[in-house]
Parts: structure tokens; sequence; C-alpha cells
């Protein structure tokens, strides 16, 4: 493909605005550096369960303080925990409620109907 002068000229003004291509290499560095950083970090850091992060800060500990960043993580773990606890019996408690209710409506119409059947009138 031919260009003529004006265009040719028009490409590399162009090619020297745009940005310097940036290497590949650049993205796998920061993803292997992450999961370095994961690989690094003690399990007392990346634990989401309540229980095992405290038998866990019990390992480490050799006197058996913890310190207190490490409390807080496991206070609000401890929180959440609960509070999933408590939003999950209240979900199981209104469906029994409900149920109950339907059944005993239930049992109710149905009681009446047999006692219409044996009704003489």
């Amino acid at each position: 493909m031919t260009f003529d002068s004006h265009s040719l000229e028009r490409l590399k003004e162009l090619g020297r605005k745009l940005p310097k291509e940036i290497s590949q290499s650049q993205p796998k560095k920061s993803r292997n550096s992450k999961e370095k950083q994961k690989a690094k970090l003690h399990p007392v850091e990346i634990e989401n369960n309540p229980d095992k992060l405290f038998r866990e800060l019990m390992d480490v500990s050799t006197d058996g303080n913890v310190p207190p960043h490490l409390l807080d993580r496991l206070k609000q773990l401890e929180s959440k925990n609960n509070q999933n606890l408590t939003n999950l019996d209240e979900l199981k408690n209104d469906d029994s409620k409900s149920k109950t209710s339907n059944t005993s409506i239930n049992l109710y119409t149905q009681f009446k109907q047999l006692l219409l059947e044996d009704d003489p009138h």
C-alpha cells in the first residue's frame, strides 16, 4: 500500500503522539505479587470463621496474650456471625408461624365442613 507524502507525514505525526506500548509482563507481576502476599499471610490474618480464628490465635500465642487488632478482628467476625444466625432464626420463626397458622386454618375449615356434612338440615 502506498501513501502520498501528506498522508505519510500525518501517520508519523500521529505515531509520535501515541503512548508507548505497555508490556504484558506488568499485569502478571501484579497478579503474582498479590498471590505471593496471600501466601505470606498467616492463617490468623485471612481466617473468616470466628471459631477457627480463636483456635489459631491460641495456637500462635505463647503466653495467651493477643494483639488488640486481632482481638478486634475476632470481635467483628463474631458479631457478624451472631447477626447472621439471628437473621436465620427470625426467618425460620416467620416461616414456622405462617405454616402453623395456615395449618390451623385449614384444619378448622375441614372440621367445619365435616360438621356441616353431618348436619341433617
